[in-house]
């Protein structure tokens, strides 16, 4: 993958006494004395904390967030959600000092939590508190971070959170989540992305206590921390922040070396059965390049003209939900896109080294589900085929120019992708998507296209009750003509004739209960 080189974060020189000094303070409320404060003159060796600010002094509120290089690509095998489960009892538990219901209560008159997220690459653990509790408020983050209580009843009720979210979350109440976790873990078989960063049932039954604390101890590490700070801070506190989390062991700097994700053969298709009164399809395959590559820039204008996520302008939707009445959403992404249905924009704190093209169908009632499959498919055909002119990408391009500056409205989306901009070790996203698309040209959009997309090789997930007719007629590859309760226009009419027919030609289907959806690693097929 191509990929612009990461800042190291090796050793620096540091000078000795000023951490230790930094530790030792109660609070941050004496940070008028650390900026003015001598430090001695030896020097020593000690692993610095990579620190991005955002001072905006007119703010009232202070966002804080310490993104870790600790993932679910991380979890042993057979411990699968690992990383997450330890997440939470840093963040969501009691610490050394106070117990779980004493942290909410210490938290809750000042407005403020500490969240915790755990993603395939990073963890997150982040807050946005009011600048007159600032220094309260982080005494309370340093405790949770550096003397985590890890209590036996916090660790029962947060493996249960994330085995609840795996068997009633996703297998039952969000079909969304389900089909977008799903997705994923066909995407990247047999590779470390293939499990949701929550784990599967058989992983977190099988972890102890003891291997949370383990790994707390070896990966929650100052050469594995990047420390965010934005708002309204007063001089001196990022860098006396730093230094109290200078209490987290020095570790060592490098991430984890990923395989290349595996090319799909065929077309291979993964059906969930589940009572469910609609369909959701899913198709998608890995892409080479994230945002950090300039070949980004010309897929992220073809990509938004196909099926941009929440909004009327894409392709997709004006034909299958504007013209046919198919569906609610249809969308394509070339990034993972986290926390549907209830994000409308691009969510900062999830960066992956490799990302993969997909495309969202649902819901669709049952008797139309294989013409939607079709019509999905052959606007991607079709776009393959056509590429863009000259007027539809100058569209286009407006759009997205105006519309990402929406995605960087709040304090902590704007550090936070700052943060994910220093972890691609790129300039800042939300800027370089305007100077990037200033660049692109139709034939930079068409060659982007003919690279990148395509309806020849992939994985689909679909999530079906009545998952053995589907997989019939997914053989059969026989028209599935659409008939409508209204008029409809003569070009949609003719357009149906050939998407009716479009061939599907799968290579493998595999029917899976979804029962057996996240029990263990594989998640999907292969038992």
């Amino acid at each position: 993958m191509s990929r612009t080189t990461l800042r190291t974060r090796g050793p620096r020189p540091r000078r000795a006494g000023r951490s230790r000094w930094l530790r030792a303070l109660a609070g941050v409320g004496a940070l008028a004395a650390l900026a003015a404060a001598p430090a001695p003159a030896t020097a020593q060796e000690e692993p610095a904390i990579e620190t991005v600010t955002l001072p905006s002094e007119g703010s009232p509120l202070v966002a804080v967030q310490l993104m870790l290089d600790v993932g679910s690509i991380h979890d042993p095998k057979g411990k699968e959600g690992l990383a997450a489960l330890t997440a939470l009892m840093v963040g969501d538990a009691g610490t050394g000092e106070r117990s779980y219901a004493e942290l909410v209560d210490a938290l809750y008159p000042m407005a403020a939590s500490i969240s915790a997220s755990t993603d395939r690459e990073v963890t997150l653990l982040a807050g946005t508190v009011h600048r007159d509790t600032l220094a309260e408020y982080t005494d309370l983050l340093v405790e949770a971070v550096t003397s985590p209580g890890f209590r036996a009843a916090d660790f029962e009720r947060t493996r249960g959170q994330l085995e609840a979210y795996l068997t009633s979350t996703l297998r039952s109440a969000n079909d969304e989540l389900l089909g977008l976790e799903a997705i994923q873990d066909a995407v990247y078989r047999d590779h470390p992305y293939a499990h949701p960063p929550a784990g599967t049932v058989a992983g977190l039954a099988a972890i102890t206590l003891d291997d949370v604390k383990k790994f707390y101890r070896e990966n929650y590490t100052m050469a594995n921390l990047m420390l965010g700070v934005a708002g309204g801070f007063p001089a001196g506190y990022p860098e006396a922040l730093a230094g109290r989390l200078a209490a987290l062991p020095a570790g060592e700097a490098g991430r984890v070396p990923l395989p290349e994700p595996p090319a799909p053969e065929g077309r291979r298709f993964t059906l969930i059965e589940k009572d469910a009164g609609a369909v959701g399809i899913h198709f998608g395959y890995p892409l080479p390049i994230n945002r950090s590559d300039p070949a980004y820039y010309p897929l992220m204008i073809a990509n938004s003209f196909l099926g941009e996520h929440r909004t009327f302008h894409g392709r997709l939707m004006q034909q299958l939900r504007g013209d046919r009445g198919l569906n609610y959403g249809d969308y394509s992404y070339i990034e993972h896109w986290y926390g549907p249905p209830f994000t409308s924009n691009p969510s900062p704190g999830v960066p992956r080294r490799q990302q993969y093209f997909s495309v969202w169908i649902r819901p669709v009632r049952p008797e139309t589900a294989h013409f939607a499959l079709r019509a999905a498919l052959h606007e991607v055909d079709r776009l393959r085929e056509r590429g863009m002119t000259q007027e539809e990408l100058d569209l286009t391009r407006d759009f997205l120019v105006s519309y990402s500056k929406l995605w960087a409205q709040t304090l902590a989306d704007r550090l936070g992708f700052h943060m994910d901009s220093r972890f691609y070790g790129m300039p800042y996203y939300i800027e370089e998507i305007e100077r990037r698309l200033g660049e692109v040209t139709v034939e930079d959009v068409r060659r982007a296209v003919r690279e990148h997309l395509s309806t020849e090789r992939y994985e689909a997930v679909v999530v079906t009750d009545d998952a053995a007719a589907l997989a019939e007629a997914l053989r059969a590859d026989a028209p599935s003509p659409m008939t409508y309760d209204s008029e409809v226009p003569a070009e949609v009419l003719e357009a149906d004739e050939t998407i009716e027919r479009r061939p599907v030609r799968p290579t493998a289907i595999d029917v899976v209960p979804v029962e057996r959806v996240f029990e263990k690693v594989p998640v999907l097929g292969g038992g």
